[in-house]
């Protein structure tokens, strides 16, 4: 088992949210994820939570954002309840059999949590 966490200010996130808009959110997340944010009501606790969990699914695998996983090689959506989970891409290199998150926020920061139950 491996687990990951981060954290993430919701202000550094808001400013650059503002200063650089769609352009910023298209850096690191997926259309559907960019969708996903743009429909909430807290759209930067949104987005930042998913930066978070990206961060910590990055540090649950061991790899960071390097090599073969990148920002867009999974994606973090919501069930049909709201619960987030990990999408990986068609074409991700990585594979990895279960990934569990948890995200919260609140009005200064997100947090995500990471537990990959087992790689193969």
């Amino acid at each position: 088992m491996e687990i990951g966490v981060d954290i993430v200010d919701l202000d550094r996130i808001f400013a650059l949210y503002e200063r650089y808009g769609l352009k910023f959110l298209q850096r690191f997340l997926t259309e559907a994820e960019v969708n996903l944010c743009l429909q909430k009501s807290q759209i930067v606790a949104s987005i930042a939570g998913r930066f978070a969990a990206k961060e910590a699914v990055v540090k649950a695998l061991g790899t960071g954002f390097s090599g073969k996983v990148h920002w867009k090689s999974f994606e973090i959506l919501n069930d049909e309840k709201g619960r987030p989970y990990v999408c990986p891409a068609a074409s991700q290199c990585v594979s990895w059999r279960s990934i569990k998150i948890s995200i919260a926020h609140d009005r200064r920061a997100a947090v995500a949590v990471a537990i990959i139950d087992s790689l193969s």
